[in-house]
């Protein structure tokens, strides 16, 4: 079960049994389950007033709580969803195949609310984006910088509503490609909110490409080479080849996220960002990122 499709037909064919065996095998349940009275390890037995169809039961004699089931989601990803794992498990699938919310919806023909509830919970296992244990550029290698807005105009709507504005300064690692992404909401484009960011993610010694915002010209005292570009007249240095084209299209690729969603609201977008930038990090291993994160509770 290499790919996306073949593990979501095994999931569609096997039996309960099977799916729990599998699942165990990989590390999405646990494999053993000890009582929280006495101690002893539990059995796993069938149990048919779940939905799992399976149970782990403590058989202990002497134990309070002798005979009683426990679910074997306990400490996995799927404790505290009451749905079936082969939905769980496929909505899983299919957004670690970027599908939309919608396309999930059709597909598998089950609630808006029930695939909210498995994204959302699976979002709330990503890990913020922060590269101080490994920062981003260092001696020779280039970062480009630059901030943007994440609201977009809507077709039927003229311009942006001043409340609505979010505005994320945004750092990439550039070498050819885009290697890694940083992005962060941010209260003002001011040097004091903008320098200590940067400081934290980018290594001294970096070649540091911007605009020529303000904010930006006292980089050099912070241990970077900053060379810059100045967009009222040019795209690319003429002299230096500075630019911050890697950047902008990170931008566009952000913003066509949005508009994919038909906006985020304000209160989503610091989550949705820490999506993204997880999805633009792991993009060459999206899906086998997101099975690694279900991982984690087992």
């Amino acid at each position: 079960m290499n790919t996306p499709d073949e593990l979501e037909q095994f999931i569609i064919k096997a039996n309960n049994r099977a799916l729990i065996t599998f699942l165990m095998q990989n590390q999405y349940l646990c494999n053993e389950f000890i009582c929280p009275s006495c101690g002893s390890c539990c059995k796993l037995v069938v149990y048919r007033k779940n939905v799992d169809g399976f149970a782990w039961r403590c058989l202990m004699n002497s134990c309070p709580k002798f005979r009683s089931y426990y679910s074997l989601r306990k400490n996995s990803f799927l404790d505290g969803l009451n749905i079936k794992m082969q939905y769980v498990l496929r909505i899983l699938i299919k957004y670690g195949c970027r599908q939309t919310r919608h396309s999930i919806k059709t597909n598998l023909n089950i609630s808006d609310a029930t695939i909210v509830k498995v994204i959302k919970k699976l979002i709330g296992l990503i890990p913020p984006t922060d590269f101080f244990e490994n920062k981003l550029g260092g001696p020779g290698c280039i970062v480009q910088i630059d901030e943007t807005m994440l609201n977009f105009k809507c077709k039927s709507h003229r311009g942006r509503l001043p409340e609505n504005r979010t505005d994320s300064l945004c750092i990439v690692e550039y070498n050819g490609n885009i290697k890694r992404v940083f992005a962060q909401i941010i209260p003002n484009k001011k040097q004091n909110t903008l320098i200590p960011i940067i400081c934290r993610q980018v290594a001294s010694g970096s070649i540091i490409w911007t605009d020529e915002h303000k904010s930006y010209q006292n980089l050099r005292f912070f241990n970077y080479i900053h060379d810059t570009v100045c967009h009222k007249y040019e795209f690319i240095n003429k002299n230096t080849g500075t630019n911050t084209q890697a950047i902008e299209s990170f931008h566009n690729e952000l913003k066509k996220e949005i508009k994919l969603r038909k906006g985020v609201t304000t209160d989503k977008r610091e989550i949705f960002l820490k999506e993204f930038c997880f999805y633009f990090n792991n993009r060459s291993k999206y899906f086998s990122s997101i099975l690694e994160l279900i991982k984690t509770l087992s």
